[in-house]
């Protein structure tokens, strides 16, 4: 309906000198300060920008007046007012077309003409009959040219928009008519500024005055839960009918004109609570439903203010821009779930506005409904400090987020098809690779991707050093070889650098260590340190009532064939962890959950140095995230679970060599898929077919002399604990290229991607920065029967010839152990002495229905006497832990194999390989045994360091699966 036409010039910038801003005291009427300030917030934005312009202030608060007061003060031609529902369009055209508010508050003349202001209570048809118009109120259904009859509005037909209750901004309907007029002035006012949904709400935050603050000014008033119980079965709903009509007549008592509403989610409940309330109370009760006519829901309301009904019984209704400050009283049956709802509910019962009105009394049975995170319908629940606080705290979020979004500046060439892209509409998984990085680098689109994603959108804030990608790969599918087929992927990345706590973080949805590691080399230039087991700890701190749902846990004896890695799953299972788990396994990855700061969350780490929470979230609240996740690991707090997973022990990061180390072994890998090396001329060589040899003697503090040797080569590297690279080549070596499967690598590189695995003399082992402490010494006791003295002189042994022949006419201890094993019986005896060996012996037996497979290490001294000499152990030690790796049926058969043609000549000193595999083949698995020959240990005078790294090497190879550990000393 109209009221009256509306004459050519603006009317709002005619009487822009007449408006008024008195301040609000206790006597005369006025502005409140918040206001005040939302006008003048709004004022100061679009003098200098257009973008939309969001304006919180919670219900009850003078959302209307601002709303009106702002056509005046950006002297506007024509306004059009968007409302949600018939009822608030019906309001708010019922006072601008008297500028009831404006006048009430004295902030225009009482005898002002009003504007001409329409009413579109049905779908609008013609928007030029309207131009004679001021003002426009309408709801989306009859404006919005998204819905079906309503044609698409001149685009400057409106210069200024105004939004009420604008979170319901981003759904299609609205964002349409918002769209139609883009160089408009768009004011969103909402007392909620975000959506359960995580939509955006597209706009800058101009003024913000939350709930708390509304009650800290006196605004709103008090808030009581009233939580009903101890009620038969089937009895709730009439129970909550008897407390409400109680606290009715409580209130009535104290002369209070208080109203009531009795709230649900359904027209069949609703009816059912009439009934309810009819055979319980005495109240005076009305339905209220949205299929209601406005004229009878105006009559019902009317009937409420008049006092001739008590309350009503609605659904989903008389909440958002309802004006009725007599309802205090509020019962709840159905709680909602999602805090903008709940709040504005709350906020339409707290208003302190009006005459003989009291405190707001919500009443419900108690339940562990959550809204967002906060039990409100608890017993003992105190709203008159949760809610207001739980506002704030939403809002403060939503503050944040555009903080952070806000400071993204995108690529002004990326793929037009996306080029609207919204980074609020993103949500990755919480999930990311860290490394520590001190430098400061580049986080720009100027990082090149690994080949075959094609960066298509990207975004950089350099205020918060994160960048966004949306990188596309095309894939030639796998079900056809036609490269016409192919498969388009889309993959979100997000890059962060702490520089603070020297951090970098990638979020990436393609989650392959390839892409990570490509991506790290690209931003750096050069290969980064993950973080220790240690570091990685850390981000369990202030975390309470920890469970954890699965735990890895990983062998001590990294090298061997025996099982590596053992995952416990369940509830709670931190608990099943011993003190016998901790003795053999080291701390893998783990994942669980506790509570921060009241709030529930997940938390899962690997010891790839990857953190997860099992969750998506919004990128600003990734962003944050990360951040707390680099103050935690930055900090030297020590975490304690007070559970089993405190006995696992875990690496710690180093920068200095904790103890000289005498053994170096390859990288699992290297065994499970073998790199070649590339000798020019030559069939390619496994890297497993040279000796890998530290140099104990030349160790400093922080490097370590390594020798690859083999096949005609001798290279030289260095280790270096600090890192930036690890690896490099000594003085005067050549490089070497390493190829597996098409793939190629610089040797160099290949082992700055997969170090080397070190042992320190007292067997603590050190892979990158990563150092783990070695057994404790209660754990791995010296057993003296693991020595066997033989008379090794006076066997016509000399003890400084390990092979060949030695001077007059004694034997090498090589050719005194071949001597011994072939006057036994075993079906084969193998000899593997040569680079790249396994032992120097390999000897299989046959024991009842058992297969003993034993190797035997030979080793000569440089002393001429036997002795304690502990340097006589480390190479022949070494070795012996070394070979763990091969005690497994598939590894020994496998190497055996490969080295029966290296080296020349027949290895096999009895039998042949078909007995070999006979003899593996046997349905129990082989046992096996290492021997140390090494006789220039005197057994009866051995050192207590000397036993220590016996007892030590003892116990790798049990947590190794090798059954028997024996040393051939002299007496």
């Amino acid at each position: 309906m109209a009221d009256g036409q509306a004459p050519a010039a603006s009317y709002f910038a005619r009487n822009y000198p007449v408006l008024a801003i008195p301040v609000a005291t206790d006597d005369p009427p006025g502005f409140r300060e918040a206001q005040r300030a939302a006008l003048f917030s709004l004022g100061a934005h679009f003098a200098q920008r257009n973008d939309p312009a969001i304006v919180t202030m919670p219900t009850g608060s003078g959302k209307t007046a601002v709303l009106q007061a702002s056509a005046f003060l950006l002297r506007a031609v024509r306004v059009l007012v968007v409302t949600p529902s018939r009822l608030v369009r019906e309001q708010i055209y019922d006072d601008f077309r008297q500028l009831g508010v404006l006048k009430r508050l004295g902030a225009v003349p009482s005898t002002l003409e009003p504007p001409a202001v329409f009413n579109a209570d049905a779908k609008i048809t013609d928007w030029e009959a309207l131009r004679g118009f001021d003002v426009v109120v309408a709801t989306p259904n009859s404006a919005s040219p998204a819905v079906d009859g309503v044609p698409t509005p001149p685009a400057d037909f409106f210069d200024l928009v105004l939004v009420d209750e604008a979170h319901h901004s981003p759904a299609l309907t609205w964002t349409e008519l918002l769209k139609s007029f883009p160089d408009a002035k768009r004011a969103l006012f909402t007392a909620t500024p975000y959506r359960r949904d995580e939509l955006e709400i597209k706009g800058r935050f101009v003024f913000t005055y939350d709930l708390k603050r509304a009650y800290d000014d006196g605004i709103f008033g008090q808030i009581s839960y009233v939580p009903v119980e101890d009620f038969s079965e089937g009895w709730e709903d009439k129970a909550i009918a008897v407390a409400a009509e109680r606290q009715f007549r409580e209130d009535e008592a104290a002369g209070f004109q208080h109203r009531l509403m009795v709230r649900t989610d359904s027209k069949a409940r609703a009816t059912e609570l009439l009934e309810a309330y009819e055979a319980v109370t005495k109240l005076k009760l009305k339905l209220v439903k949205s299929d209601h006519t406005v004229g009878h829901v105006k009559r019902i309301i009317a009937d409420l203010r008049s006092g001739e009904l008590d309350g009503i019984v609605c659904v989903n209704m008389l909440g958002e821009g309802f004006d009725l400050p007599n309802l205090k009283i509020a019962a709840i049956h159905t709680p909602h779930k999602s805090l903008a709802v709940t709040l504005q509910f709350i906020g339409r019962f707290a208003r302190t506005s009006g005459e003989a009105l009291g405190d707001a009394t919500f009443i419900a049975a108690p339940s562990s409904i959550k809204v967002e995170a906060e039990k409100l319908y608890a017993q003992g629940a105190a709203w008159s400090e949760i809610v207001p606080n739980l506002s704030a705290t939403r809002v403060l979020r939503e503050e944040r987020a555009r903080e952070i979004l806000e400071s993204f500046d995108p690529d002004r060439h990326q793929d037009p098809d996306i080029e609207e892209l919204s980074l609020y509409g993103l949500t990755p998984y919480m999930h990311v690779k860290v490394w520590r990085l001190t430098d400061a680098v580049r986080i720009d689109e100027s990082i090149e991707f690994p080949y075959g994603l094609n960066v298509v959108y990207s975004a950089v804030s350099k205020d918060f050093n994160t960048a966004v990608f949306v990188a596309r790969e095309n894939k030639k599918v796998r079900w056809s070889e036609d490269e016409r087929l192919t498969d388009v992927s889309n993959h979100l990345f997000v890059i962060h650098h702490n520089r603070e706590k020297g951090f970098l973080f990638v979020c990436a949805s393609k989650r392959q260590d390839g892409t990570y590691q490509r991506l790290s080399e690209a931003i750096t230039g050069r290969n980064l340190r993950g973080l220790s087991a240690d570091t990685l700890n850390r981000v369990l701190l202030d975390l309470e009532d920890m469970k954890f749902f699965n735990i890895g846990m990983r062998n001590r004896a990294s090298n061997s064939s025996a099982e590596q890695y053992l995952t416990k799953a369940g509830g709670s299972v931190e608990r099943t962890i011993a003190p016998e788990d901790a003795r053999q396994y080291l701390r893998g990855h783990f994942f669980g959950g506790g509570t921060r700061d009241g709030v529930d969350i997940t938390i899962g780490v690997s010891s790839a140095s990857k953190i997860w929470q099992n969750s998506s979230a919004r990128l600003f609240e990734l962003v944050d995230w990360m951040d707390s996740l680099a103050e935690r690991l930055a900090s030297t707090r020590r975490v304690v679970t007070h559970s089993g997973l405190d006995l696992l022990a875990t690496g710690m990061d180093v920068d200095r060599l904790p103890a000289p180390v005498f053994l170096a072994d390859w990288d699992k890998e290297v065994y499970t898929r073998p790199w070649h090396v590339i000798v020019p001329g030559r069939p390619a060589i496994p890297l497993t077919g040279f000796d890998l040899i530290a140099d104990h003697d030349g160790c400093t503090d922080y490097e370590v002399p390594v020798a690859i040797r083999g096949h005609g080569l001798d290279i030289g590297l260095v280790y270096d604990v600090r890192g930036g690279p690890h690896f490099r080549y000594q003085a005067g070596s050549s490089g070497i290229e390493l190829e597996r499967h098409g793939a190629s690598s610089t040797l160099i590189d290949h082992l700055n991607e997969r170090p080397l695995s070190f042992f320190t003399v007292d067997l603590g082992t050190l892979k990158g920065s990563e150092y783990h402490a070695p057994w404790n010494p209660e754990d791995a006791p010296f057993d003296p029967a693991c020595v066997e003295p033989i008379d090794f002189t006076g066997s016509g042994v000399c003890i400084n010839t390990e092979v060949g022949t030695a001077k007059n006419g004694h034997l090498s201890i090589f050719q005194f152990m071949e001597a011994r094993l072939n006057a036994g019986t075993a079906p084969v005896i193998f000899f593997d002495h040569g680079s790249g060996e396994i032992a120097d012996f390999i000897e299989i037996r046959e024991v009842g229905d058992e297969t003993e497979v034993e190797i035997y290490h030979c080793k000569s001294t440089k002393s001429p006497k036997p002795g304690a000499r502990v340097g006589d152990a480390y190479e022949v030690i070494g070795q012996a832990i070394k070979s763990a790796r091969w005690c497994g049926r598939k590894g020994i058969r496998s190497k055996i194999e490969s080295r029966m043609t290296t080296g020349g000549g027949n290895r096999f000193r009895r039998g042949t390989f078909a007995d070999v595999e006979r003899l593996l083949a046997r349905p129990k698995p082989p046992v096996f045994h290492i021997t140390v020959v090494q006789p220039g240990f005197a057994g009866g005078k051995l050192s207590t360091e000397l036993r220590q790294l016996m007892a030590g090497a003892h116990l790798h190879l049990r947590h190794a699966d090798v059954t028997g550990f024996k040393v051939l000393a002299s007496p």
